[in-house]
């Protein structure tokens, strides 16, 4: 069965999820970039910014100068998430293979074609429920493979779709440069055109013996890529679950004990989520947003998994100490949860720790009772 593997390709995806959720600013040049700072970088635009000569990476104050009606939006990463997820719940009405990126998909339609139709119809319809339901434009790529999938979507406008036909990868790929084709690996394409090859059509004219003769193991792998052949399997996010919780805060500050306040809540509504799901997480990452758009990452992995508040609270706040290293007020925090395994068995009255039977019946009483039945003293009193 021939294979049809579609790339989604959504440009400024979490800058179209702020100008969707205000859908008057659609057809005006907008703009992604840190809250109401002349200093701040723009993060993302859209192609009316653009075409106004507007360029990521220039300072807010030099954007607004060249175009006075540019709307600028904050970073939103809870809004954005959300509507990560709701995409993914989309996309798998139309396949069950689906694995995502941050603002690209890979979807398996392999199979489909009784339901669906034809690859190409089934594409289209896709196109049209992301741009009706969510107001989301994307550039997609059809054809047998990840690689060739992911190049004629390159090519595409979005909304757009560019398909290619089986037995046409090579002829397909011959113009296109290798830096592009090698994105994820800039060193090997930067070697290469050391060596003179600067488009896909100058390996082709090398044979594979060549080829490996010329860069060992990796000679095999570029005249596979060369004549478009790419057998990597589209991976479900099921193959590599997360758990994400997020906070905007509302006002930028950067009060340490309202950060602790909030990254609280955060392990809170993460450890019952795991919980929920009879898992623990081996791995923590702490996402911090700062008013200026800029924005650190810190990760930190657990000697043994778990899925306890407390426990992934003072992990989070161990990262926090380290991100923490800017004067500018921080806008967002966001903790997610990764490497999950199965192992936290809530039952009441097993062999477990005493600090997991606890948490068990503090889940339990607020599942009955509702969250405000049990409060911990780093929790302000409620009004």
């Amino acid at each position: 069965m021939e294979r049809k593997i579609l790339h989604l390709s959504l440009p400024s995806f979490p800058l179209q999820v702020m100008v969707a959720d205000r859908r008057k600013f659609r057809d005006r040049p907008a703009a992604l970039a840190g809250a109401d700072t002349a200093s701040a970088r723009v993060l993302s635009l859209n192609p009316r910014a653009f075409g106004e000569g507007l360029r990521r990476g220039m300072t807010l104050a030099e954007a607004l100068r060249r175009c006075a009606a540019l709307s600028v939006f904050t970073p939103r990463p809870d809004l954005f998430s959300r509507a990560h997820q709701q995409l993914r719940e989309l996309l798998g009405r139309y396949s069950p293979v689906v694995e995502p990126g941050r603002s690209s998909f890979y979807l398996d339609l392999t199979g489909t074609s009784l339901l669906l139709g034809p690859g190409p119809d089934a594409a289209a319809k896709i196109l049209r429920e992301m741009d009706s339901s969510m107001s989301l434009v994307s550039s997609a790529g059809l054809a047998a493979s990840k690689l060739v999938g992911t190049a004629a979507s390159s090519l595409a406008s979005a909304p757009g779709l560019a398909a290619v036909l089986a037995e046409e990868e090579a002829v397909f790929l011959r113009p296109f440069p290798l830096r592009k084709i090698l994105g994820k690996e800039p060193w090997l394409a930067e070697r290469l055109e050391e060596l003179g090859f600067r488009f896909v059509s100058d390996l082709q004219g090398l044979s594979r013996s060549e080829l490996t003769s010329a860069f060992g193991k990796d000679g095999l792998r570029l005249h596979l890529i060369s004549r478009g052949i790419d057998h990597s399997p589209v991976v479900p996010s099921e193959s590599f679950p997360e758990l994400d919780e997020g906070e905007s805060l509302a006002e930028a500050s950067n009060d340490l004990e309202l950060l602790r306040l909030t990254l609280w809540r955060l392990s809170e509504r993460l450890g019952r989520r795991l919980r929920e799901r009879r898992t623990s997480a081996g791995l923590l990452r702490l996402l911090v947003v700062y008013r200026d758009g800029a924005f650190v990452v810190r990760r930190l992995a657990f000697k043994k998994p778990t899925a306890l508040d407390r426990e992934l609270n003072e992990a989070g706040l161990k990262l926090l100490a380290g991100a923490f290293s800017r004067r500018v007020q921080l806008i967002y925090l966001g903790l997610r949860a990764s490497r999950l395994t199965s192992g936290f068995q809530p039952d009441l009255f097993g062999g477990q720790e005493a600090k997991s039977r606890l948490y068990t019946a503090i889940d339990r009483i607020r599942l009955r009772y509702g969250d405000s039945a049990i409060r911990f003293g780093i929790e302000p009193c409620p009004a």
